[in-house]
């Protein structure tokens, strides 16, 4: 298990989240602005691909120090491919091919390694080296889809923010109201409570931010914007819960000590994880 900072107690704790999480949130808002100014995709594809390829080197050392066997440098490499399809395939109407393309890539390679070892460990390798693949590279590689056309990075602004919104309502309510557990054996921490009040923020952000960002969006109405926000802000919440429970069956708390008081790369995107691919579904299906 990760083991807190000595010597802090948790109100200190708390303030460090507190000052961090608006810090990554600057650096979040710094890149988007770059890109809506200028226009070019660049910089929010380049982030993409660190956060793939990180996200799924941590899930892929959490495995190993488990005493997994799992192909690390493939998770990696692929994880960032596959998060980062807009460095390497401009036509929207091709990224499925590249998606289709990496993961084939990567399961042959897979069956190449493994070639001469017939061990059972073989088999058990090759399934854990995809997990990180599909639950970080290829989920992750639907953010992508959300960032086409002239307003993307003011799109990847709203649906970030209101994906988060669950985050951080859950945590500011849940820690010190919080009194009925959700799943308590996967994710002590998380609380009706905190879950009621994650769903209402993400509503009110997903009503809220269109107008703000001159979004074409805001033409759907209130009611369907907040409808969106509760499924964003759901699908959030199920990631969260679902990243939790794999951090228990790998015997940890945090994906790794990258980030005071959050974790690693993997604590911080896995929101988006499923958040990401209900927005875009709900937007491609104009629902």
């Amino acid at each position: 298990m990760s083991e807190q900072p000595a010597g802090l107690s948790k109100r200190a704790r708390i303030w460090i989240r507190l000052l961090v999480s608006p810090l990554l949130l600057g650096i979040l808002l710094g890149v988007l602005w770059l890109h809506d100014s200028t226009g070019k995709t660049l910089a929010t594809d380049l982030l993409l691909l660190v956060l793939g390829a990180t996200g799924a080197f941590e899930v892929a050392r959490l495995f190993e120090q488990a005493g997994r066997p799992i192909a690390r440098w493939v998770a990696t490499v692929a994880g960032g491919l596959l998060a980062g399809v807009g460095l390497f395939v401009a036509d929207p109407s091709l990224r499925m091919e590249w998606r289709v393309v990496v993961l084939a890539a990567t399961l042959v390679l897979l069956l190449v390694l493994h070639l001469r070892d017939t061990r059972p460990a073989a088999v058990e390798g090759i399934a854990n080296t995809l997990v990180p693949v599909l639950y970080v590279g290829l989920l992750l590689s639907f953010t992508r889809e959300l960032g086409d056309g002239a307003e993307g990075a003011r799109v990847y602004a709203w649906v970030a923010l209101t994906a988060k919104a669950s985050d951080m309502a859950g945590w500011l309510i849940g820690v010190p109201f919080g009194r009925h557990k959700m799943i308590p054996s996967v994710s002590p921490g998380k609380s009706w409570e905190g879950f009621a009040a994650g769903l209402v923020a993400s509503a009110a952000v997903a009503v809220w931010l269109p107008g703000l960002l001159d979004l074409p969006v805001a033409d759907w109405g209130t009611v369907r914007l907040a409808l969106f926000g509760l499924a964003v802000g759901g699908a959030s919440i199920l990631a969260g819960v679902t990243w939790s429970g794999w951090k228990r069956r790998l015997g940890t708390k945090d994906s790794s000590p990258l980030i005071p008081e959050i974790g690693g790369v993997m604590d911080l995107v896995d929101s988006m994880l499923l958040a990401a691919p209900v927005a875009w579904a709900w937007i491609r299906l104009g629902l």
